[in-house]
């Protein structure tokens, strides 16, 4: 019960401490409460506050302490209250046959691919398990739901022309700047845009990305073509903007990540290719791959936890492949 009261403390919080305050909050309220004893009258007032909304708020707030990135957290929370909003049923009532009926509609209506179709299960299988484990609920009904198989199909990288000509087509220096960066440092777009200028290490050639996933540092490297766009579009800017990157007009805003994929994505149109932000990590780390970068680094540079997540992006060209096999079997 102590934990609960002190779920609802920072879950209540939330809104106006930082990540920092309220894992500090959260310490503090263990140390102070540790031993004491919740009488009846308390108990009673945290179970008639167990409406959906509130639970999922402490979910979520649960999950923003283990670090989670916050545009996870908003998936999360859409995910559930949409759920939670067709049902309308109270949520110790919801069956896995309710949640198996919403997905499968869900699916019918939106013609949503498998890949996404496991997404959804893997929110609502881990908000329902979190609930049960807090004593919320007494059974999951998400327990049996059923791994969604998705296909594995294999996302291409751009090729050496591909790049050469998006380049050839950027109408300014910041966008060439910017798609440098993205292949250089193989940087999660959310990471690039939060990079200010005084990251940036031209003597060493480097930068220290704060990770968006993990929330952890790591060092990238920048080659000779970043750091030459990079210094040519920083020696073009007007403005006093701290950030990296900045909008073409004043007021010089941060570019965000909805502003670099507009722009891929108008550079695609033109080109008649598929230009995406995360195209360029999946692409330095395809190209590392090939050039003898060991799995283990090239997997410390793209921040993963797991070899596994590497080797997805990672795509082996069948030349490569043709000629391993002609020189150490045929």
């Amino acid at each position: 019960m102590v934990e609960k009261v002190i779920n609802g403390i920072v879950a209540a919080m939330q809104d106006d401490l930082t990540d920092k305050q309220l894992q500090k909050l959260e310490n503090v309220l263990v140390v102070q409460l540790h031993g004491l004893k919740i009488e009846e009258e308390c108990t009673e007032l945290v179970v008639s506050e167990r409406h959906w909304e509130k639970i999922l708020r402490l979910y979520i707030a649960s999950k923003r302490l283990e670090n989670c990135a916050e545009s996870t957290l908003q998936n999360y929370g859409r995910c559930i209250r949409m759920l939670m909003q067709a049902l309308n049923k109270k949520l110790p009532d919801i069956t896995t046959n309710d949640l198996r009926f919403y997905l499968a509609v869900y699916q019918e209506r939106r013609k949503i691919s498998m890949s996404y179709m496991e997404t959804l299960r893997h929110y609502i299988s881990s908000f329902f398990s979190w609930a049960a484990d807090e004593g919320y609920i007494v059974r999951n009904p998400a327990r049996r739901l059923k791994r969604v198989k998705v296909p594995q199909k294999i996302k291409k990288p751009y090729t050496a022309e591909e790049r050469e000509h998006l380049k050839d087509i950027a109408k300014t220096q910041r966008d060439l700047a910017i798609m440098e960066l993205l292949y250089s440092t193989a940087g999660r777009i959310g990471e690039v845009v939060a990079i200010n200028r005084e990251d940036v290490d031209f003597y060493n050639k480097e930068i220290v990305l704060w990770g968006e996933k993990g929330k952890q540092e790591r060092t990238v490297y920048l080659t000779d073509g970043c750091i030459y766009h990079l210094k040519k579009y920083l020696d073009s800017r007007k403005d006093n903007n701290p950030a990296l990157f900045v909008s073409l007009r004043k007021p010089y805003r941060r570019i965000g990540k909805k502003g670099i994929e507009a722009m891929l994505r108008k550079l695609g149109l033109s080109a008649g290719i598929h230009a995406h932000p995360h195209k360029f990590r999946r692409t330095m780390l395809t190209d590392g791959g090939a050039r003898g970068i060991p799995l283990q680094e090239l997997q410390k540079y793209a921040g993963h936890k797991k070899a596994d997540t590497t080797m997805l992006y990672i795509t082996v060209k069948q030349d490569a492949v043709k000629a391993s096999f002609m020189r150490c079997i045929a």
